[in-house]
């Protein structure tokens, strides 16, 4: 009899064991970082807290630039940026903590270019896109881009080019200087916003406008092109097979950085709002707001990460 009261209470203990966990989720979780992934973090955040009604996430969608200073200083516990960190802010984290910032990607995305639904350019390759946008002119363009019939021969009587972009505490505006930009400097004539919102928004009511945003804040009333890297190589459109394999010259991550110790546990929180981003739930919310989600293996690998 004493045998089966012990069975029994293991049983019941398995049973109740991982509610009792879930209940015991909370606290408050602050994310500093990225506008693109805001979308995200606000979505993923809201889901969360519906299932676990103890936790509060709050996010702060300040720009890439602002997630490593905010991790370093101990002001967030998450810090979403859509680049990588670059050397100088991994370095500085390390020297305050003695150990490399941990890298989780959530996401596939990618920076699409896009023009005015009656703008007849379909596509650009990078060196155009570098003159267009830069001063240095990196990429290997002879000359500037700053009218529209530079960029499409035949096009008639010369008619201004209107250039636009991301703040420069964006991660994008960052990104987008790496890859198209070939690391130059941008032309000061760019007229730089602080959301991808009001890139799409400019250009949707300027047909001279061109401009560049995260793929997930695209609709239909701008018209993405297709780029090419090179003059001899394919213009590959951004979508969802594209971007996730890669091709599309402008594909990228969205990464959630955070401070974990190596070898130590992270924290209940913390590890419980990770491994929900990393859900097939969390992921098909991904696809939902335009990002495209993790593969099953992805997943695992970055799941991996955070135990």
């Amino acid at each position: 009899m004493k045998l089966l009261r012990f069975a029994l209470l293991v049983v019941l203990v398995a049973c109740t064991s991982p509610a009792r966990a879930l209940e015991g989720i909370a606290g408050t979780l602050t994310s500093v970082g990225s506008d693109t992934a805001s979308v995200l973090i606000t979505r993923w955040a809201a889901a969360f807290q519906a299932d676990h009604p103890g936790a509060r996430i709050q996010a702060q969608a300040s720009g890439s630039a602002s997630a490593p200073i905010a991790l370093i200083e101990g002001a967030a516990d998450l810090g979403p940026m859509s680049r990588p960190m670059n050397a100088s802010e991994e370095a500085a984290f390390r020297a305050r903590y003695g150990y490399a910032p941990t890298r989780v990607v959530v996401a596939h995305d990618a920076i699409a270019v896009f023009v005015h639904p009656d703008n007849p350019l379909a596509a650009a390759t990078l060196a155009e896109l570098d003159a267009i946008y830069s001063s240095t002119r990196a990429c290997g363009a002879t000359a500037p881009i700053r009218n529209w019939n530079e960029l499409r021969a035949g096009s008639g009587a010369p008619l201004p080019l209107l250039a636009i972009g991301r703040d420069s505490g964006s991660g994008t505006h960052e990104l987008f200087r790496e890859l198209a930009l070939c690391g130059g400097r941008y032309r000061a004539e760019v007229v730089a916003w602080p959301g991808n919102g009001a890139v799409v928004a400019t250009v949707a009511g300027n047909r001279e406008a061109i401009g560049y945003a995260g793929f997930g804040f695209v609709n239909g009333l701008v018209r993405p092109l297709a780029i090419a890297r090179g003059p001899g190589d394919p213009a590959i459109a951004p979508d969802e097979r594209s971007i996730a394999s890669g091709r599309y010259p402008l594909s990228r991550a969205i990464y959630v950085y955070l401070n974990h110790r190596p070898q130590q546990s992270l924290a209940d929180l913390p590890r419980a709002f990770l491994e929900y981003i990393l859900s097939d739930d969390a992921q098909q919310l991904v696809r939902h707001e335009g990002f495209i989600p993790l593969d099953a293996d992805e997943a695992r690998e970055q799941r991996a990460l955070i135990r």
